[in-house]
């Protein structure tokens, strides 16, 4: 009786052993997804080119050589959260051209949401090298991509997201075409006076120094849940007067004090966040600190568009904020009133 005893204990024994030994097996329950990100739409709407000024650059240019000219990279980011909004993956690419990103990983059976931006980097030495800051991400309710030069036109961003299903045994295909997320806006300020012309002409001094573009209710995060109602964030609003720079003041950086002379190619971009806000050209005048405000009007800002911001010295008050097209051109011949730009030397 004992021998059975013995015999049956042993069985038993090696029989747990052996399941002991089978629970340190992982089993790979996890499923191939593959990946791909194209980069074609991130800055191509933005293609105005100005016609009429002989400019040294221009924007879409500007964009297409970036790594070149710039040594800024795009910077490719893929967020994958699960059924339950959590972050579960995360892919980041610096790239060096804008053709498209392809790449696999593997997620367990389930439903996920996959978020894709592209921005500019300075550099692709780590996270932090974009243009933009990502906050709140483990979280797909709470993620967002917030600028961290609101003024600059490297600020750009393009966005796009993707709802997906992984199966057992079969690969889930993910394809995302981020697009642009903003508007650029394009500066041009004509025939600007900046000393009084009394002596030498008919034209008055205006008495403006600087000029700069203004904005009310400025986007400055945008959230990337695709299922929010409203996916920007704006500064906080301090009333009627407070007014935010679009585009920072704007001012000759070759003026001088002794003689008058006009500037023709005072120009710049800027990059606009929001989807509405509301524009005002202003003025600094000269001995004053204070933003004095015209042309004030509500706009529409559609994504992936470039606005012209134009004023001209000889129409002050007349200023253009619009689609940029090259439609909107003040020009002068000689026999104009006023018009002809005439230097004085230097006494």
């Amino acid at each position: 009786m004992k021998k059975h005893l013995y015999l049956l204990a042993a069985v038993t024994g090696m029989f747990l052993g052996s399941c002991s030994s089978n629970d340190d097996v992982e089993v790979d329950e996890s499923f191939e997804v593959n990946v791909s990100v194209s980069l074609d739409n991130f800055y191509q709407s933005y293609d105005y080119l100005d016609t009429k000024h002989n400019l040294s650059t221009q924007l879409p240019d500007d964009y297409r050589i970036f790594n070149s000219k710039y040594k800024c990279y795009i910077q490719v980011r893929t967020l994958f959260y699960d059924s339950d909004g959590y972050l579960v993956d995360s892919l980041l690419y610096y790239s060096t051209n804008t053709n498209q990103y392809t790449t696999t990983l593997r997620l367990p059976e389930g439903t996920y949401t996959a978020v894709s931006t592209l921005t500019f980097a300075d550099n692709n030495s780590g996270d932090d090298a974009s243009w933009w800051t990502l906050e709140n991400k483990e979280r797909l309710s709470s993620a967002v991509l917030s600028t961290d030069n609101r003024h600059s036109s490297y600020c750009i961003m393009s966005y796009d997201a993707q709802t997906f299903n992984v199966t057992s045994g079969r690969s889930a295909n993910v394809a995302l075409s981020p697009s642009p997320v903003g508007a650029v806006g394009y500066v041009y300020y004509q025939n600007f006076q900046y000393k009084s012309e009394s002596t030498y002409g008919t034209v008055a001094d205006n008495g403006i120094r600087s000029l700069c573009v203004y904005g009310r209710n400025i986007a400055k995060g945008y959230r990337l849940n695709p299922n929010t109602s409203n996916k920007y964030i704006y500064l906080d609003d301090g009333g009627q007067n407070n007014w935010y720079f679009l585009s920072s003041n704007d001012e000759p950086s070759d003026f001088d004090k002794d003689w008058t002379f006009f500037k023709t190619n005072l120009y710049g971009y800027f990059y606009i966040l929001s989807p509405q806000v509301r524009v005002q050209f202003g003025y600094v005048p000269e001995g004053t600190q204070y933003f004095t405000g015209y042309g004030e009007a509500s706009y529409n800002i559609v994504s992936g568009k470039t606005y012209l911001a134009y004023w001209d010295y000889f129409q002050v008050g007349n200023p253009y904020f619009g689609i940029a097209d090259n439609n909107h051109w003040n020009t002068y011949t000689s026999s104009d009133s006023g018009a002809k730009l005439r230097v004085p030397k230097k006494k």
